[in-house]
């Protein structure tokens, strides 16, 4: 029951413009067990994770509103099973050398047979972090990211939306989950991708994004990159 916002502006904006957003995805979407938020940083991904409800997360007022970047890409958790809400779990997971970040809502199918493979590398319970580990393997063997992030589904299989960002600005999301498609439109001067709260109906615009134009579901993997496909 996972949610994830993609962002894009083409000039740095701080973390609280996009903040009226996120607060309506994380009502709408029950997202309440867990959030995390990525951006780009200069040559490296900035990451903070907070294992409860975005609104009692102190770190919001006290610095990350003001946090300015040009991309940024939000998680909120709920996941199945509630005995994995601990910060360890908490999404989005970021390799040591900060390099890229990635986030999943759905369940991976074959996570149990693939688990032993990462377990060493594994510091919670959740499927997601499998995949995490799987991708970082992916991307040193020299995968590009999309072809990493569609290879890596096709191992785990199951129902998936996941979201990329690198330090060098891929910011790529994957949608093979029919119960909760994620979108892509604009919004202002934002390009936007997001999951519709795992409702079929137009709510996510309806309750969150009334301003959107130019809407379209996304298809496998696609980049979030401001022109592209317009």
């Amino acid at each position: 029951m996972c949610e994830i916002v993609a962002v894009h502006w083409r000039s740095r904006r701080p973390f609280g413009e996009l903040l009226p957003w996120a607060e309506k995805v994380e009502h709408y979407g029950l997202g309440s067990f867990g959030w995390g938020v990525a951006w780009l940083d200069g040559g490296r991904v900035g990451c903070h994770r907070f294992p409860g409800r975005m609104k009692e997360d102190p770190y919001v007022q006290a610095g990350l509103l003001e946090v300015r970047s040009t991309h940024f890409l939000v998680h909120f958790r709920r996941p199945n099973k509630l005995s994995t809400v601990q910060l360890a779990d908490t999404q989005p997971f970021r390799d040591a050398a900060h390099m890229f970040v990635f986030c999943h809502n759905g369940s991976f199918a074959r996570e149990p047979e693939f688990r032993p493979r990462y377990v060493s590398r594994l510091h919670g319970k959740a499927d997601s972090e499998v995949g995490f580990r799987m991708l970082e393997d992916l991307l040193a063997e020299g995968r590009a990211p999309a072809d990493a992030v569609s290879e890596l589904h096709k191992l785990l299989g199951g129902r998936a939306n996941i979201g990329y960002l690198s330090s060098r600005g891929d910011l790529l999301v994957f949608n093979a989950y029919p119960q909760n498609r994620m979108w892509r439109f604009r919004s202002g001067e934002a390009e936007v991708a997001a999951t519709e709260l795992h409702s079929s109906d137009d709510s996510l615009f309806d309750l969150v994004f009334p301003e959107a134009t130019d809407r379209r579901q996304v298809a496998g993997v696609e980049a979030v990159t401001v022109g592209v496909g317009r």
